[in-house]
């Protein structure tokens, strides 16, 4: 899905956060969770765990909007906001673009780096990666060996 935005990568911060900031990423959460809303909704939400103004509830929605993650539709007197994407939809496409940038740039290092990591600190995810290797490698081994030699096979 093609999205109105660019996105600010923080590897240092923890979850969406990384892609979105706080105020944004938990505006999505709510909408996620309630599937449509009204700035005045999100913002009494919000305004029970801190102080917050409405004003900057109804303008990160509305930027939010214009980035394409929401949708929004006047409905009276007020605009209801609807998600364009679902949480896990979001996440796989941030995913791929993040891994897509690294890939296309650094492509040794970041798969090294990836297998290294997996190593030590997910085995089964490594397993998990190499079984897929293996799967995708068949039918494409054009005469090769899995660990790319020629095959003594002929």
């Amino acid at each position: 899905m093609a999205l109105n935005m660019r996105f600010r990568f923080s590897p240092t911060k923890d979850g969406l956060v990384k892609v979105l900031g706080p105020l944004e990423t938990e505006i999505m959460r709510l909408l996620w969770q309630d599937k449509r809303s009204t700035v005045k909704k999100v913002h009494r939400k919000l305004a029970q765990q801190r102080d917050i103004a409405y004003t900057t509830v109804m303008t990160t929605m509305s930027r939010l909007a214009e980035k394409g993650v929401l949708n929004r539709q006047r409905e009276g007197l007020a605009y209801v906001y609807t998600p364009t994407i679902s949480e896990q939809e979001f996440v796989s496409m941030i995913v791929q673009q993040v891994l897509d940038g690294l890939l296309d740039d650094y492509s040794d290092m970041a798969v090294d780096y990836m297998v290294d990591y997996l190593a030590r600190n997910n085995p089964d995810d490594l397993k998990r990666l190499h079984k897929l290797l293996l799967s995708h490698n068949v039918g494409h081994c054009d005469g090769k060996a899995a660990n790319g030699t020629a095959s003594s096979a002929g």
